[in-house]
């Protein structure tokens, strides 16, 4: 009977040993089940890019600011205008007269990428010189609300173009010097 028991207990510690085996492997196996996905866990996405193309802008003049001919006050100072519509007017004894330049507002057009925003830069004055004698201009414009945001006509696909003109006030003295009085301005545009 002592022999039995001991087979029985030999036999038990060696199904204790197996049980103990099995419980560690199957363990082993469950803890390597829940790592394996985290370490085999990743995720994605996408982006995209995109870009819109344009024209360039161009702007063109078609016609220059003339005041025409004046004959200068015999006293005091008076002035020159001619409005963004090209309307001349005089003030101040000075006499506008009908020959030489018919008086003209100066005329430019943007064209470029239809509907886009551009800003027009237009200078608030500048001069005209007879040789060492000078004349400042005051300008103005034909421009609907800010000049740094206008829009082209029409929508994108499509050209566009906006038209605007400029004018502007010459103070005229009786000291003004005689003579032919011209010089330039520059006007230019750019998308916003």
């Amino acid at each position: 009977m002592a022999l039995q028991q001991r087979r029985l207990s030999g036999a038990a510690s060696q199904l204790e040993l197996m049980m103990n085996k099995s419980l560690i492997a199957a363990a082993a196996l469950v803890l390597t089940a829940i790592a394996a996905p985290a370490l085999a866990q990743s995720a994605s996405t996408t982006g995209s890019g995109s870009i819109t193309v344009i024209r360039p802008l161009t702007i063109t003049k078609t016609a220059d600011l003339k005041f025409g001919t004046v004959v200068r006050p015999g006293t005091g100072s008076g002035t020159v205008v001619v409005s963004s519509a090209g309307a001349r007017s005089v003030t101040g004894g000075v006499v506008g007269l009908n020959s030489g330049d018919t008086p003209a507002a100066a005329a430019f057009s943007v064209a470029g990428e239809g509907g886009q925003s551009v800003s027009v830069t237009i200078p608030a004055t500048f001069s005209m010189a007879n040789g060492t004698d000078t004349l400042t201009v005051t300008t103005s414009n034909s421009l609907t609300g800010s000049a740094a945001s206008q829009t082209l006509s029409n929508a994108l696909g499509s050209a566009g173009s906006l038209a605007f003109s400029v004018g502007g006030s010459v103070p005229v003295a009786s000291t003004t010097a005689t003579g032919a009085y011209t010089g330039t301005f520059t006007v230019s545009a750019a998308y916003n």
